[in-house]
């Protein structure tokens, strides 16, 4: 078989359900670990007690550094050679990362100096948490960028990566189910809410199922050997070495990618206001212990897991996938503002239940379709396939959403007061501010990203089909 056909049969097949499941256990692995992370501002606000004004220098720092180290590990994945031919082109990077992070985040979660006893030790205590951080996010960023470009080169066809998405998404649901049942108890029952050693005990729980998942993941990532003949063939043809300027100037030129990159990070913004926020909210808003954020997240995912088939659906049988992404994306939207007129605990868990059917769409089902019709067409275009990349690119945006949700939350919360050593006994212009940045601000994000997608998105249903089926002839 010459190397045209075997790629065409290798774009053609249908991978196993089992396959299929195994290649998402990376979705599953990334959510326990993401989870875990994300108690990492409560943590250091509330347990270290580092300074209020120290949270967005220890985010801003972080993100500068991730926003440097993605595209350049996404470049420098696209252009490794050394693993090809034996273990494939994304399969190595993405065992390595694998077996770092987990052991890393441990240590972001270890308290080396007490940040209360003097503003000296408050600066150590940021420091330390910010190397540990990059160290974390590098490592996580070599498993989740390769993990990512392997999809648009394993799965070819729509219906297959519809249905990749939606597994993908229903085991990002099951995982936060886990996550947010078991991480809160965890600390509850190892000490509350302020005791650093609950923290400890949590993630180490985290660190040790990430490891039993490698198992089934290895059986998941794995290349075929027609990718790997694909791959090496694309290596031996690229003798003109392409820097990091020129791909990145191909990438920030791609109007249809910037366009979803920017209503992503609108999004990822609104998304981490919401998650960073809860804890706020329901321990010094409502008065409330850690355990009663289960309640509100499990509403959260039980209404993204019931709106799965939904949208994977509209994008095989009904809309173009920047219809769904649009509609997606106003589903995150109106919740935001209703958690604005809540008061009480019940109607919260109500009102954020709703935030499930944006969610199910915009960080699993939908936001994979995007990417892979993005790239698809970028492929046509060059003539190259650089996902990881793209996908660098696309982490540079995803880790700066942090940064602008703690100086969004320092900023709201100096206006208004707030200061977490008072626990529930803030003021009612504090408790205000702690409302606002759950539900108007990301609102408006949210808003932002629908405007920009909408009138910048130009790929449509039927360019998307023709793409796909013109890398098919040029063995792409």
């Amino acid at each position: 078989m010459n190397q045209e056909n075997s790629n065409q049969v290798n774009s053609k097949k249908k991978h196993s359900i089992k396959r299929q499941v195994y290649y998402q256990i990376s979705a599953f692995m990334s959510i326990m670990l993401f989870v875990m992370w994300g108690y990492l501002q409560f943590f250091a606000v509330s347990v270290l007690l580092i300074p209020i004004f120290l949270i967005p220098i220890i985010y801003l720092v972080y993100s500068i550094v991730d926003g440097i180290n993605d595209p350049i590990l996404g470049y420098l994945t696209d252009r490794s050679r050394r693993f090809t031919a034996k273990y494939g082109k994304r399969y190595p990077w993405i065992m390595i990362g694998a077996i770092f992070s987990p052991g890393i985040l441990i240590l972001c979660f270890v308290p080396v100096f007490d940040a209360s006893l003097s503003a000296e030790m408050a600066v150590y205590a940021a420091i330390w948490l910010i190397i540990m951080m990059c160290i974390y996010e590098t490592f996580l960023t070599v498993r989740e960028i390769s993990h990512v470009s392997l999809f648009p080169d394993l799965f070819r066809d729509l219906e297959q990566r519809a249905n990749v998405a939606g597994i993908g998404m229903f085991i990002v649901l099951i995982c936060q189910i886990i996550a947010s049942i078991s991480i809160p108890l965890i600390i509850a029952n190892l000490g509350g809410a302020t005791n650093p050693n609950a923290y400890l005990g949590a993630v180490i729980f985290v660190a040790i199922l990430n490891y039993i998942l490698i198992i089934p993941l290895h059986w998941g990532v794995r290349e075929t050997e027609e990718m790997k003949e694909t791959r090496l063939k694309l290596e031996k043809e690229e003798n003109v070495s392409v820097s990091v300027r020129e791909v990145l100037v191909r990438i920030f030129k791609d109007r249809n990618w910037m366009s979803y990159l920017f209503a992503f990070l609108c999004w990822a913004i609104a998304g981490a206001c919401i998650l960073a926020g809860i804890n706020f909210f329901v321990l010094h808003y409502l008065g409330l212990g850690i355990e009663a954020t289960i309640l509100p997240m499990l509403a959260v995912l039980l209404i993204a897991i019931i709106t799965i088939p939904l949208w994977v659906y509209l994008p095989k049988k009904l809309w173009s996938i920047k219809k769904t992404y649009l509609a997606g994306l106003i589903a995150s939207a109106i919740p935001y503002l209703l958690l604005f007129f809540v008061t009480d605990y019940i109607g919260f868990i109500i009102v954020i239940a709703l935030v499930g059917i944006g969610y199910s769409a915009n960080w699993g089902v939908v936001y994979s379709l995007v990417q892979a019709e993005t790239i698809d067409n970028a492929v046509v275009k060059t003539g190259k396939r650089e996902e990881a990349s793209y996908m660098g690119v696309m982490r540079v945006f995803s880790a700066f959403s942090w940064f602008f949700q703690t100086l969004i939350f320092a900023m709201v919360w100096t206006i208004t007061g707030y200061v977490p050593a008072r626990g529930a006994n803030q003021t009612e212009l504090a408790k205000f501010g702690l409302k606002l940045i759950i539900s108007l601000i990301p609102f408006v994000f949210v808003l932002l990203g629908v405007i920009v997608f909408a009138t910048m998105y130009t790929i449509t249903k039927e360019e998307a089909k023709l793409n796909r089926e013109k890398l098919m002839e040029l063995g792409l």
